[in-house]
């Protein structure tokens, strides 16, 4: 049991004039008046008020010295954490092709402000590095298709938006099927200056050369799925170390189609190699499409465009769709085959005499030869043989056979040329990710405004001075040594040189002297304070304080919805709008001093390395940029491929909670799981075998009570707030006893729930209690149902029957 700081005099106020007034008889036996009128009890109620205050600030002392002790040992308040997401730019429609430019940059720190009425302060984001903006748009993304469908040995799994001119997409997908194997590929076809004019050519338009930033978005929790159901989880992830990553990234290679004979180059079997180029990005964030991240892919000049329509029949049949002939053969070999619509009766209809002859340039026999087999495709075809180098299948020729609707295909896809990405699988044991897209022209921002060149005073040369920024808190980000430290940049100017002086955590250090440039900072408070001359330098008298710059930001104000980042603060050309396309859920509050209170004892007990569970849940929660409610470690336990717990010797799993209150039942994203992942790594044993995922959640299928109620309450008033409270009861965030959240696997005691409802206001008595869990049968007051280790508990209004009634009298 931890110490308790003692309260030295716990008299309040009342209690000091009820003193007084027992000792006035002893001592002045002539004060009879007790009334409040009486001025003698007006000195005595003023004095026992300074009194309580006094006490109150003697029973601080404790604390105080708790705080000093805390000092000593550098255990600091944790800062703010900034909201972080990715934004997504769209662009003017930039479509001459005289003076538009293909490519153009939109700066770091570009500003976006929410766009909420319901936000009480103004949240601005920051793009945190230069966006290449290209004037393309993701066109067409092309998959290998599931090995139980035989009809095709590819599948294009994007529908192109000829309004919004980029692919769109129905559902999740997985880039190489779910079980991808050696060869699988996934091509994506990219094009230029998508809002296109039917007046211009933009057959000269040459891509970008330089890099090419390619955001992967994968599926999250409350994404839908590939057969467009809703994931509603739990998600999870196995943690893998450093150099497990790195043979990950290496499972996949990229290349850029630059061939000129796309007849072999996009074949079903791509056995054409010559024609496309590897590329090697010097940035995978997304693990081998393992995660939503970046890929910074270096493009060559001159590279090859080339439309679907250009590429050859066989292709079009591993996708799955019949392409039009674009020659007599072709046209021939159509009549005879069986899985088009061409019939006797067909072309009949068709007036096949007619379409045939406005394609053959010397016809004059025609007319007799369909005349003569018009019931048997089978010699019609051998008597048009002679004709086929005749013949040119026109465009006008193609819209007659789709208007005959003899059963060709057309990709929804652009039919200009555009370039190609491929990514294909050469590690057998790769395994498969779910994306929900690949995107141009999105960067990551951040809740953080940029503030440069802020004077903080003069120094007047005495020892431990301070001063104070203008904003606050001062925003802290992951360093090189993956630590949160301040985005933060001082100089003292003495006499017109710049002195950078470097920030420190602890004037104590041992290498630390009288001549050291070195300041503190406390990024909550924004105060600066040097050195005493014996550790630390000061600044010479009149010299110049100033910060160059630094970023001030965070707090649980940057979690704002899915798009409403929209409002362009900085003017950027050629840009239309931008928007987030998942909402924001991971800025924090500045710790407490209560919570830092709380943590200390764990701090030391934990040290820097996770060996018990309780390790495991501590430093799981001081995971950097992600806002964990709480965390709960399951020892000896691992995840199937079907995210079940199963018993396993030397593996931990980590579920964790986020605190997303937009979610009735929340689950970590993704790059939570990942940053959780990528935390604890640092400091489990390497012999760990570390799994990180959601909560399961136990659904509250049937919740039934009684109440009786005093004859002055009100029956629907009573009946609301119980229902407000059984529903806050259970929340997993704010639920239990303590109001805290509801504890992973805490059982279920009846006596508890009539506890808390036998306190409403109005409520006399509280019986018929029943309650049920999904998948089990209900249960009426006993004592208790058990709640399995790493489950929370869910509760919806709709399953809830309240009673109330009145008490007989």
């Amino acid at each position: 049991m931890p110490l308790q700081a003692p309260n030295l005099d716990t008299r309040s106020f009342d209690q000091l004039v009820k003193e007084a007034k027992e000792r006035i008889p002893r001592y002045t036996q002539e004060w009879t008046n007790f009334n409040d009128a009486d001025p003698g009890m007006t000195i005595v109620k003023l004095q026992a008020w300074l009194t309580e205050t006094l006490l109150h600030e003697i029973n601080r002392v404790p604390d105080l010295h708790y705080v000093k002790f805390l000092n000593l040992l550098n255990i600091q308040a944790s800062p703010a954490r900034a909201a972080t997401t990715d934004l997504q730019f769209s662009l003017q429609k930039l479509d001459n092709v005289d003076t538009d430019p293909l490519s153009f940059f939109i700066p770091k720190s570009a500003q976006i402000e929410a766009d909420d009425p319901d936000l009480s302060v103004p949240v601005t984001f920051e793009t945190d590095r230069t966006l290449r903006a290209i004037n393309a748009s993701i066109a067409a993304i092309i998959t290998p298709a599931e090995a139980s469908d035989s009809t095709r040995e590819k599948a294009l799994i994007s529908q192109y938006d000829d309004k919004l001119k980029t692919a769109k997409l129905d559902a999740s997908f997985y880039p190489f099927s779910e079980s991808p194997a050696v060869g699988d590929e996934c091509i994506i076809g990219i094009l230029l200056r998508p809002h296109r004019k039917k007046e211009q050519d933009y057959s000269q338009q040459i891509f970008p050369e330089g890099e090419l930033e390619l955001a992967v978005s994968a599926s999250e929790v409350y994404d839908n799925d590939q057969n467009n159901e809703l994931i509603s989880g739990p998600t999870s992830t196995q943690c893998k170390l450093g150099f497990e990553q790195d043979a990950l990234t290496k499972s996949l290679e990229w290349q850029v189609y630059v061939g000129s004979d796309h007849a072999s180059g996009f074949t079903v079997n791509g056995t054409d190699a010559s024609g496309w180029q590897t590329l090697f990005p010097p940035v995978d964030g997304s693990q081998a499409l393992s995660k939503t991240g970046y890929l910074n892919l270096p493009i060559p000049a001159n590279i090859s465009q080339v439309s679907l329509q250009a590429m050859s029949r066989s292709f079009w049949l591993g996708l799955g769709l019949k392409k039009l002939p674009t020659s007599g053969h072709e046209f021939l070999g159509d009549l005879l085959d069986t899985d088009l619509n061409y019939t006797a009766d067909n072309i009949a209809d068709l007036d096949l005499v007619a379409m045939l002859s406005g394609v053959i340039d010397s016809g004059a026999l025609l007319p007799e030869i369909l005349q003569e087999a018009s019931q048997n495709l089978v010699e019609l075809h051998g008597l048009l043989e002679p004709f086929v180098g005749l013949i040119r299948i026109s465009q006008e020729t193609q819209d007659a056979m789709l208007e005959g609707d003899f059963g060709y295909s057309t990709p929804t896809a652009p039919n200009e040329a555009m370039a190609w990405l491929k990514v294909k699988v050469v590690n057998a044991d790769y395994s498969a990710s779910l994306l929900n897209g690949f995107y141009l022209n999105r960067v990551p921002a951040t809740a953080a405004v940029t503030r440069l060149e802020e004077v903080l005073g003069v120094s007047d040369a005495r020892p431990s001075q301070t001063f104070q920024v203008a904003k606050t808190p001062v925003y802290v980000e992951l360093n090189a040594e993956n630590k949160l430290a301040p985005d933060f940049d001082l100089v003292v100017v003495q006499a017109g040189e710049v002195q950078q002086w470097q920030r420190i955590d602890d004037f104590g250090a041992v290498d630390i002297t009288s001549f050291s440039q070195v300041y503190r900072l406390d990024p909550i408070s924004g105060q600066v304070w040097f050195g005493d001359g014996v550790k630390g330098q000061i600044p010479v008298a009149n010299s110049q304080v100033k910060v160059t710059r630094y970023r001030y930001g965070g707090g649980s104000q940057g979690n704002v919805a899915i798009d409403t980042l929209t409002k362009l603060k900085t003017s950027l050309t050629n840009v239309k709008g931008v928007t987030n396309p998942r909402s924001v859920s991971d800025g924090k509050d500045a710790e407490t001093l209560e919570q830092a209170k709380q943590r200390a004892p764990q701090t030391f007990a934990s040290s820097t390395r996770a060996v018990t569970a309780d390790d495991f849940a501590f430093f799981t929660r001081q995971t950097p940029n992600v806002n964990i409610h709480s965390a709960y470690a399951l020892a000896q336990t691992a995840l199937d491929d079907a995210h079940n717990f199963v018993t396993q010797e030397g593996a931990v799993t980590m579920v964790v909670l986020p605190n997303n209150t937009k979610q009735a039942k929340p689950e970590p994203s993704e790059s939570q799981l990942k940053a959780v992942c990528a935390h604890l790594n640092n400091k489990r044993l390497i012999t760990t075998e570390l799994y990180v995922t959601g909560p399961r959640y136990v659904d509250i299928s049937e919740l039934s009570v009684q109440l009786k109620v005093k004859q002055s309450a009100d029956l629907q008033q009573v009946s609301t707030y119980a229902s407000e409270r059984l529903l806050s009861f259970f929340n997993p965030l704010i639920g239990g006893n303590e109001g805290k959240g509801w504890p992973f696997g805490e059982d279920i005691y009846f006596s508890e729930i009539y506890s808390m409802l036998q306190q409403i206001e109005g409520v006399k008595r509280v019986f018929s209690l029943a309650l049920k869990l999904a998948g089990t049968s209900t249960v009426a007051c006993t004592d208790y149902i058990a709640v399995d280790a790493g489950h929370l508990l869910s509760l919806s209004r709709d399953v809830m029957n309240i009673q109330v009634s009145y008490e007989r009298t």
